[in-house]
């Protein structure tokens, strides 16, 4: 980029910061200008009891690199904490009582997650044929014709559905759960994960190091937000919002304070929704397609334990919406989040009932607490709390989603980019690989 280009970033979350380190890299000049007083988005975490309590991500898969190279270019090698299975101890709610997903060949012959007639649906899984016309469908869809109805109904759908909060019947499968889709490609999902293990084996015997299967940091995953945040070297501005977006004929961002800031080039590292009311007034027809991407509130509320006062099945419940509960999902962490003698149930609200994120914090944690004493037997106080919404930006991709980012995608203005979690996956990977694109496509389509 030449000292005459100038990038403008707007939102300081993951997307912002990673597509500001990588225009750094190439030696461009940038600023970054972010709405709320803190950077990082929904990567955030909250020290309380000398516990570490995230209210958004908490771990980190390398199947997809992006957050494993940057921790590496950033010097967080030290700070990384691999991660072996928070998959263990994982219960599903069926019919009111807590059943575990199994995960060894004894415990499915066992589970009553499934019957018979569905336990010899779902092995008969590498006997299905595939699907090869490339198009989007349903993660219920997808689950019925692979492994069947109850597989799908009663394992994955509480599952997947439950870490997204979406509907099953309308979750995009290619957006939310495309791990899934690229299993099929080896002729079934068993053969997929087959390959991959074989692959990973290989690999290992090269003699390669190999990075964990998922990881954290020691200090919470905000360490990689601080990281960026240390060693950026272009201009940060938070408390800053964007009122607007003008183009005559460099781009304009008009600040609530009045600022003006002139660019050459602009990403959208926001949210669908915000992007859609900047560009209302220089790019309409753009607005009403982004105006189309739904998004949903959800709230993330953790509380601290004794743990002499927990005495639980499970370390996760997966709570379908058939089971009509006020929570989503729960789940339980202890030493090293949380100090010894404490442990950190966290609650995920809002997808089932969104009418609980209008409540104020005293009426929803009574909400959380009836809850967890009517589903876990929790009746002890919690000793400390935590509690983060994330209001309009959980996007709600369906079916056909990609097909519609695409056709965004093609109009943009010569100058402009978007990224974000509303575009091409929900998971901080899928969102620092948007940052990454768009960065690309601004440098060959636009000289930044």
């Amino acid at each position: 980029m030449t000292s005459t280009k100038r990038l403008l970033i707007v939102g300081g979350g993951i997307a912002g910061l990673t597509a500001a380190w990588r225009a750094q890299q190439r030696g461009w000049a940038y600023t970054l200008v972010e709405a709320s007083s803190r950077l990082g988005g929904m990567v955030l975490t909250d020290h309380i009891e000398d516990c570490i309590a995230e209210a958004g991500p908490e771990s980190f898969i390398t199947r997809k690199p992006q957050v494993w190279q940057l921790a590496n270019e950033l010097g967080l090698r030290d700070q990384i904490v691999p991660i072996t299975s928070e998959a263990r101890g994982t219960a599903i709610l069926q019919r009111g009582r807590i059943v575990p997903v199994p995960l060894s060949p004894m415990q499915f012959i066992r589970t009553p997650l499934l019957s018979l007639s569905g336990k010899l649906r779902l092995v008969g899984e590498p006997f299905v044929a595939i699907k090869t016309d490339g198009q989007d469908e349903s993660l219920s869809a997808f689950a019925t014709r692979r492994l069947g109805r109850e597989a799908s109904q009663h394992l994955i759908e509480p599952i997947l559905a439950g870490i997204y909060s979406s509907d099953p019947n309308t979750q995009s499968v290619m957006t939310t759960a495309s791990m899934l889709p690229e299993l099929e490609k080896h002729g079934s999902l068993l053969k997929g994960m087959l390959a991959q293990g074989a692959a990973r084996r290989v690999a290992r015997k090269s003699g390669a190091p190999l990075p964990p299967r998922s990881f954290t940091f020691k200090r919470g995953a905000q360490t990689i937000v601080q990281a960026l945040q240390t060693q950026l070297t272009g201009t940060l501005l938070t408390g800053s919002a964007v009122q607007r977006l003008e183009r005559r004929p460099a781009w304009q961002a008009v600040l609530q304070d009045g600022m003006v800031i002139e660019a050459d080039c602009v990403l959208l590292a926001t949210q669908a929704n915000v992007a859609a009311r900047l560009l209302k007034g220089c790019a309409p027809d753009m607005a009403r397609m982004l105006e189309e991407i739904r998004h949903e509130s959800i709230a993330s509320v953790t509380f601290v334990y004794r743990q002499q006062d927990i005495n639980t099945p499970c370390t996760g419940l997966m709570i379908p919406r058939r089971e009509q509960r006020q929570l989503d999902a729960i789940t339980m962490r202890a030493a090293p989040r949380a100090k010894a003698g404490l442990v950190l149930v966290r609650a995920f609200v809002g997808g089932s009932v969104p009418e609980l994120l209008r409540w104020d914090d005293a009426a929803l944690h009574c909400a959380v607490r009836n809850e967890l004493q009517d589903l876990l037997h929790i009746t002890a106080a919690p000793i400390a709390h935590s509690t983060q919404r994330w209001l309009d930006c959980f996007p709600k991709p369906v079916v056909g989603h990609l097909t519609h980012v695409a056709q965004i995608e093609v109009t943009l203005p010569n100058g402009l980019a978007l990224a974000g979690n509303s575009y091409r996956g929900i998971g901080v990977p899928d969102v620092m690989q948007s940052a990454e694109r768009a960065i690309a496509q601004l440098a060959e389509r636009s000289g930044c």
